[in-house]
């Protein structure tokens, strides 16, 4: 088994991977005629949807970052048991 060595980079950019959306928009316009509140209704319903769609995508941001982190801490206790395994293997000799 090969040691990688240090992982300390994978998991540093596993936490930049990607970057989340703004959730934040700006104030809908209204009026008082019945076309200015129509419009600010279709807009109302355009920025709700959005704000739906960018929560679940910056949730799969979050899901991406944990499973590239939760990785290279595999990849280093494995490295690090298989370490351990070679430094405890050359205490018998055999004739």
């Amino acid at each position: 088994m090969a040691i990688r060595g240090d992982t300390t980079a994978g998991a540093q950019a596993a936490h930049s991977a990607s970057m989340h959306l703004p959730t934040d928009t700006p104030e809908i316009p209204t009026g008082s005629d019945t076309k200015s509140t129509a419009i600010s209704t279709a807009l109302q319903s355009i920025v709700d949807i959005d704000k739906t769609e960018t929560t679940t995508y910056n949730t799969s941001v979050d899901q991406l970052r944990q499973g590239l982190a939760a990785a290279a801490d595999r990849i280093t206790a494995a490295d690090q048991q298989g370490a351990a395994n070679v430094n405890q293997s050359g205490g018998t000799t055999y004739v």
